[in-house]
């Protein structure tokens, strides 16, 4: 005879169906905490050992900037103010942390190392070959490592790097350009000349490829001299080495960047009258643009608005009609900043 198979009522169908479905059924995974930020929110002291010595560096991040939109070095002159530079009122440098707040990008002051000369104040080995007093380290190999390492904790790419510098820093700017232009999208330069004597390589040669710039320089500059000659000539000795002039300086990026030919819009900003005179703005337009300032009787003090810089004999007047913070930055956020 046929075997006969009980027929279970509906409800306990339902019941075994949910204790099978029950016992199936996975354990969702806790959620793992959010990955700690890399650098505190603020101005932070931080130390990154490149070629067995610990350098210096400090951090600025907006409040509430965990994924920010850019990365900005800016590099300190010499003469001794160094890391100092990042402190809010004390240099027109640390406007760039002002900026950074508004537009959400951070900020890192890299710092330089302890020069040859009597005074030991921190500066950059750049591109100078005639240089006595420069240390003898590797500062290109120094920011290149500081720029790898920041913008991998934040995974950003290189289109989102950019860099800037005053006196000596905008040197160091200029030859880290041209050593590594694989590494920055594009840099900005007040009141730094070309090396009239450069070290050979790219130093000499040229980047391996366009790097937009922007360049700012005073038309009273003697520290870093406007018509080119010896840079901060204290005593005579001209033991910095010589730069090319401030036109001829914009004259090699025109060629570098293929813009030499082209014809520049023109600017004249001139909202102080507590200044030597305005500001006028250049723009060679093309695929790798460069803009150039020229500063009409402005000495080595960096253009400011906001921190305002007394005249004096070593330095001259300050520009007071731009921020040189504001330029770079709106020249920076045009190339995808």
């Amino acid at each position: 005879m046929p075997r006969v198979h009980p027929v279970l009522p509906v409800a306990a169908l339902a019941l075994v169906a949910a204790c099978a479905g029950s016992a199936a059924a996975p354990v969702a995974p806790p959620t793992p905490p959010p990955p700690a930020p890399p650098y505190p929110a603020g101005l932070s002291d931080q130390t990154l050992t490149v070629g067995g010595v610990a350098r210096q560096f400090r951090v600025h991040v907006p409040p509430g900037s965990a994924a920010p939109r850019a990365l900005v070095f800016v590099l300190h002159g010499g003469g001794g103010e160094g890391l100092n530079v990042a402190e809010t009122g004390r240099h027109v440098l640390s406007v760039f942390r002002t900026v950074a707040d508004r537009e959400g990008f951070v900020v890192v002051y890299p710092g330089g190392v302890p020069s040859r000369d009597a005074e030991g104040n921190v500066g950059w080995t750049d591109c100078r070959a005639d240089n006595q007093v420069a240390a003898d380290v590797d500062d290109v190999g120094f920011l290149a490592a500081l720029i790898e390492r920041v913008r991998g904790q934040y995974g950003l790419p290189t289109a989102k790097v950019f860099m800037a510098g005053g006196s000596n820093g905008a040197q160091m700017t200029q030859a880290f350009a041209f050593v590594r232009p694989d590494l920055v999208a594009a840099v900005a330069s007040s009141s730094g000349g070309l090396p009239q004597n450069p070290k050979p390589g790219a130093c000499t040669t040229g980047p391996a490829r366009p790097v937009p710039i922007l360049l700012l320089h005073g038309t009273g500059d003697t520290p870093m001299p406007w018509g080119g000659g010896c840079v901060a000539n204290v005593g005579g000795a001209c033991n910095r080495g010589r730069v090319i002039s401030a036109e001829a300086t914009r004259d090699r990026w025109l060629q570098i960047n293929g813009v030499a030919g082209v014809t520049p819009t023109q600017v004249t900003v001139d909202l102080s009258q507590a200044d030597a005179g305005p500001a006028v703005r250049f723009d060679y337009a093309g695929p790798t643009p460069v803009q150039w300032w020229r500063l009409e009787g402005a000495g080595h003090t960096g253009a400011s608005r906001t921190v305002l810089v007394a005249p004096s004999a070593a330095s001259g007047i300050q520009n007071r009609d731009i921020e040189f913070a504001e330029v770079a930055w709106a020249f920076f956020a045009a190339r995808g900043g």
